[in-house]
C-alpha cells in the first residue's frame, strides 16, 4: 500500500483529532488552516518556516532575527502543528512575519497551502519529515532545507517499510544542515545523499542578545539562591535539605506548575520549614528559610540576580528543564542525575566544567554547602558556561551561510 493512500485512508482520523483539538484551544482558525483552509492570499513570494511547537519556534528565533536583516524586503511566514506554538510566534512580535497552522499530511490541504503562500523556499526545523508536503515542494520549485536537523531514536528505529519512506521523502530535500557529527552520522544511515549534509552547530546553544538585565525583586535584601521549575517531590527533597543547612541565604523555589502552590505549601507546613508565599504577598523576614515562587512569568527575574541557580525536573526521572537560560546569565547551575531531555546541553556545559551535576539529594547537599562557603570561586562555574555559550554566536553565521 502506497503512503499517500494511508493517508487518504486517515483523513477521517486527522479531521476528528483537529476537531478535537481546536474545541480544546478553542481556536477556530487551528481547524480550518490545518484542513487546508482560510489562509490569507499572499501578493507576494514568502520564505515560509516551520517549527512543530514551542521549543522548536524558541531555538529557531535568533536565526530568524538575522534572516530579517539579510533579507528586508522579505516577508515570512512561521508555521506550528500547536496553539502554544502559535502563541510563541506571537510574542516573538517580529516584524514582517506571520503565523500559521501547517496544513495535516493531506496531498489538497498542502495543494492549498502552497498555492495560499506562494513560498519561495521552506525551512524546516529540526526532526519534521513530511513526505507528501516535500514532494509537493519538490513539484513547485520550493527548495526544502531541514535545519538543527536530528532523528529520534524512534525514527532510526521504524520498520523498514517507514524507513524506505523516509529516504524516498529526504530526496526532495535540497539541504540538510546537521546540528552535530552524531547527527549526519544518522541522516547518512537513514538514507540521505551526501552531498546534501553538512554540520552546522546547535542553534539551541545561541540566543536573541539582550544585556538588560530585568529589574530585580525585593527580597528584603537577602542573599539567595533558587531552585527552578522544579517538579512534584523535589520541593520537599529541596526544602528539607536546605533546612538542615547552616546558611542565611533565603532558597526560591519557583515550582514548574505554579497550579500545585496548595500542596507545596502542605508540604513545606509538615517540614516545619519557616516559609512565605509570593502570590498571597506574604513578606520575607530574617526567619524565613524558603520563599514559594508561585507566579508565572517571574523566574528569569529571581534567576538574573541568585548566586545560583538548581535545575529542576532532574532529581525525579522528569529528563530536567532547560538550564540554559540561567547559564546564559551566568549562573552556575546545579542539576540532579536526570537530564536526558537536555543531552546536548548537559554535555556542552559538564565538558568546560561549567555546570554542578549530581547523582542523588545527599550529594548535592555537600555541593551546595561547598558552594555557600565559597560562593566567588564557585561562580567561576557560571562565568565559565556563560563564555561557552557566547562562542557559539559563529553558529548563526555558519546557518546563514549555509542557508544561502
Amino acid at each position: 500500500m502506497s503512503y499517500h493512500l494511508i493517508t487518504v485512508l486517515l483523513w477521517p482520523v486527522f479531521f476528528l483529532y483537529t476537531l478535537k483539538i481546536a474545541l480544546r484551544d478553542r481556536s477556530s482558525r487551528y481547524f480550518f488552516q490545518r484542513l487546508g483552509l482560510k489562509y490569507p492570499q499572499q501578493n507576494k513570494r514568502t520564505i515560509w518556516i516551520h517549527c512543530a511547537s514551542v521549543g522548536e519556534t524558541n531555538t529557531y528565533f535568533p536565526l530568524h532575527l538575522k534572516l530579517l536583516e539579510k533579507y528586508p524586503d522579505t516577508d515570512f511566514v512561521i508555521t506550528t502543528n500547536t496553539t502554544t506554538g502559535a502563541s510563541t510566534v506571537k510574542k516573538h512580535a517580529a516584524t514582517r512575519t506571520a503565523h500559521c497552522y501547517l496544513p495535516i499530511e493531506s496531498e489538497l490541504a498542502i495543494k492549498r497551502f502552497l498555492k495560499a503562500w506562494k513560498p519561495q523556499r521552506c525551512i524546516i526545523m529540526e526532526t519534521e519529515i513530511w513526505p507528501l508536503l516535500y514532494k509537493n515542494c519538490a513539484k513547485l520549485g520550493v527548495p526544502v532545507h531541514i535545519i538543527n536537523a536530528r532523528l529520534s531514536h524512534r525514527t532510526l528505529n521504524a520498520n523498514n517499510w517507514i524507513l524506505g519512506v523516509y529516504k524516498r521523502a529526504l530526496k526532495n530535500v535540497q539541504g540538510i544542515l546537521c546540528k552535530s557529527e552524531f547527527e549526519l552520522k544518522n541522516f547518512t544511515t537513514l538514507g540521505a545523499a551526501p552531498d546534501k549534509l553538512n554540520i552546522a552547530g546547535n542553534l539551541k546553544f545561541t540566543s536573541i542578545n539582550n544585556e538588560t538585565l530585568p529589574e530585580q525583586i525585593d527580597l528584603n535584601q537577602r542573599a539567595y539562591c533558587v531552585a527552578a521549575s522544579t517538579h512534584h517531590n523535589e520541593e520537599q527533597q529541596l526544602a528539607s535539605l536546605w533546612g538542615s543547612l547552616n546558611t542565611t541565604h533565603l532558597l526560591v523555589i519557583a515550582p514548574r506548575h505554579p497550579n500545585r502552590s496548595d500542596s507545596i505549601q502542605k508540604q513545606l507546613t509538615e517540614l516545619g520549614i519557616n516559609y512565605s508565599v509570593r502570590s498571597k504577598a506574604e513578606p520575607i523576614t530574617e526567619q524565613t528559610r524558603v520563599y514559594l515562587a508561585d507566579t508565572l512569568g517571574e523566574l528569569n527575574r529571581f534567576m538574573a540576580y541568585a548566586d545560583f541557580v538548581f535545575m529542576g525536573g532532574s532529581l525525579i526521572k522528569h529528563g530536567g528543564q532547560n538550564l540554559l537560560e540561567p547559564a546564559r546569565l551566568g549562573k552556575t547551575v546545579f542539576c540532579g542525575p536526570h537530564m536526558f531531555n537536555f543531552k546536548d546541553e548537559i554535555e556542552l556545559l559538564l565538558k568546560h566544567k561549567a555546570c554542578i551535576q549530581v547523582s542523588n539529594i545527599d550529594e548535592l547537599k555537600r555541593a551546595f554547602t561547598e558552594c555557600l562557603k565559597q560562593v566567588e570561586q564557585c561562580a567561576e562555574t557560571g562565568n565559565r558556561a556563560k563564555a561557552i555559550l557566547e562562542q557559539q554566536s559563529g553558529t548563526l553565521d555558519n546557518y546563514l551561510k549555509l542557508l544561502n
